[in-house]
């Protein structure tokens, strides 16, 4: 039963068999009082001088044992409690971490806003019935032990007699669960819909905003929102129905044991304290089987919550780390060797094939091609952001493979084609991954990347804080931001991913001159729409449908007459009808 939740609770096994220790000392003790005040009411039933010493023992009895309860009790919540928490910790660093481990390609076919509801909506699901749950099942369980028992002990007929419907709310119980289970699983996954529709809407709201599609999108979260509370409703129709008819069950046991009961007392097989005690008991066992319907409810929740859960932490990252110590002083010279090199998305369209390219450790290599050529996929194979499908990469002689990946990456600084910020200050997105910066490594990097008078010129400078995505900035100072960060580890290895596109041709000449400064001595790999970003490469190749179509210089690819010659007339064209 508890399987998919067995891996987290191991570790705190202790805690949770000490928890259920303290709950049976206090229902133990919780089902002797009953038996107390029977005896004492027993003892008044026959006055005598010694009648009023002998219902102060029982009061002593009574009040000892509601001492133990209180005991326990606090045991068993301070014991469990702490046992849940940890296991609700363990869950969400665990689910963090994995995210953190998984490849590109487990992104592109996710949804943010469901894997946003898992870490959510489901956790939470999850931590309410580790706190409150695992507790109701041994509170409930332990109820129905003692009170049973102690029923039998006083009148065993009379006892299988009031618990004959019993069996039927067993019945009762296994069908309601099946109920919960599936419709709960239906609530989380739309849930999982609806947070990605909002997480999209956030996102795009200047979209929204410039084609005024703010009521059509309100229409479209209408419908959503209908939806979920369709099947909301379908699972609160549901356990409406428990705790009635839980209730009316249990009260046809009262009802037999008050005829059944009354009719022992009255032909002398039960006395009254005996009577009284006995339903006690039976008293005891209506709130267990009222609250099982809620425990049976939050455990269905946990459950489908805990499988969605582990449906992420069990995929596994489709590249594999070498190991090894990352950052343990090995230098490398930069040189990166591609031999016959392919690459495809699933079953998709291949978007590279036959790549065999030698990079020279300190040159410049620039990739130009149409939309869609494979730049980007021959970008993200380097620092193994995706893996080569054919053929394989080298670095300095080495197989990337057999690089410690956090080691491999340490030596490359990737600017993607879309820049990326944080939601914090201009200064700690420059420093991301660089630790051990101080604050003028950091100010250099942004005057290298042409981006420090932008900052300083902000009223907080370097500590202005950015808002999500770094939505406060304009597109050339995103872009610039994050070629600062990359600036600022100094790697042996640069890879600006078009990197330069929404910065005028000053400033890129700019930035390029520092880089040219910046990185003699590394290597550099230029991928760019514009022929003025790659002219002064050392090497330049074009990619056309995966593959190399051209290469050489600047100089040797003009005379080439090919895809880059006729891109770089049409630029040159453009340029002298700008100034005109």
């Amino acid at each position: 039963m508890f399987g998919p939740f067995s891996r987290y609770t191991s570790p705190y096994l202790r805690l949770v068999v000490a928890g259920v220790i303290a709950i049976a000392v206090a229902q133990a003790a919780a089902a002797l009082i009953p038996l107390e005040l029977g005896s004492a009411i027993d003892a008044l039933g026959e006055p005598s001088p010694e009648s009023l010493s002998v219902v102060g023992v029982h009061m002593a009895r009574v009040l000892l044992l509601a001492l133990l309860v209180a005991v326990g009790g606090y045991a068993m919540r301070r014991l469990l409690g702490s046992a849940s928490t940890r296991i609700e910790y363990d869950i969400r660093t665990k689910y963090f971490d994995h995210l953190l481990t998984l490849p590109l390609s487990f992104y592109q076919t996710q949804r943010t806003g469901d894997l946003m509801a898992r870490a959510t909506n489901d956790l939470n699901a999850v931590r309410i019935f580790f706190t409150y749950g695992i507790r109701g099942i041994f509170e409930t369980s332990l109820i129905f032990v003692f009170s049973i028992t102690m029923m039998c002990s006083m009148d065993w007929k009379l006892s299988l007699w009031v618990l004959t419907p019993l069996p039927l709310m067993s019945l009762f119980i296994i069908r309601m669960a099946s109920l919960v289970h599936t419709r709960f699983k239906a609530i989380q996954e739309f849930f999982g819909e609806m947070s990605n529709f909002i997480q999209e809407n956030v996102s795009g709201i200047r979209v929204i905003k410039a084609f005024v599609q703010g009521p059509a999108q309100t229409e479209q979260f209408q419908d959503l929102n209908i939806e979920y509370l369709r099947r909301n409703n379908e699972l609160i129709r549901t356990r409406a129905v428990y705790r009635p008819l839980s209730f009316l069950i249990a009260s046809l046991g009262l009802g037999l044991n008050l005829w059944l009961g009354g009719k022992a007392v009255i032909d002398g097989q039960l006395s009254i304290g005996d009577f009284v005690a006995f339903n006690a008991y039976l008293t005891l066992l209506i709130q267990p089987i009222s609250y099982m319907g809620w425990v049976i409810d939050r455990f269905q929740r946990a459950l489908v919550a805990m499988r969605r859960i582990n449906e992420i932490l069990e995929i596994e990252a489709d590249i594999e780390d070498a190991g090894g110590i990352a950052g343990d002083g090995h230098k490398t010279a930069g040189q990166l060797e591609f031999k016959g090199v392919g690459f495809s998305y699933g079953d998709q369209l291949q978007a590279l094939r036959g790549i065999d390219l030698t990079i020279r450790a300190g040159s410049t290599l620039g990739v130009i091609g149409r939309v869609g050529a494979g730049k980007t996929t021959l970008a993200r194979l380097i620092p193994r952001l995706v893996e080569a499908t054919e053929g394989e990469i080298l670095l300095d002689g080495k197989p990337l493979q057999a690089w410690p990946l956090d080691e491999l990456r340490q030596h490359i600084g990737y600017v993607a084609q879309v820049p990326f910020l944080f939601s914090t200050t201009m200064a700690t997105n420059i420093a991301y991954g660089s630790a051990q910066a101080d604050r003028e490594q950091v100010h250099q990097a942004g005057e290298e990347a042409q981006v420090g008078a932008d900052i300083e010129a902000f009223e907080q400078g370097y500590e202005t804080v950015v808002g999500e995505r770094g939505v406060t900035l304009s597109g050339g100072q995103k872009q610039r931001t994050t070629l600062a960060r990359a600036l600022l580890r100094r790697p042996s290895i640069l890879i600006l991913d078009d990197a330069l596109s929404a910065v005028d041709t000053n400033t890129e000449t700019a930035i390029l001159g520092h880089l040219r400064q910046i990185m003699a001595d590394r290597t550099t790999i230029l991928i760019a729409h514009r022929i003025s970003t790659l002219r002064n490469a050392d090497h330049i190749i074009v990619l056309d449908e995966g593959r190399i179509v051209e290469r050489g210089s600047h100089e040797q690819l003009l005379a080439q007459d090919g895809f880059y010659a006729d891109l770089a007339r049409r630029q040159q064209l453009a340029a002298e009808l700008d100034n005109l």
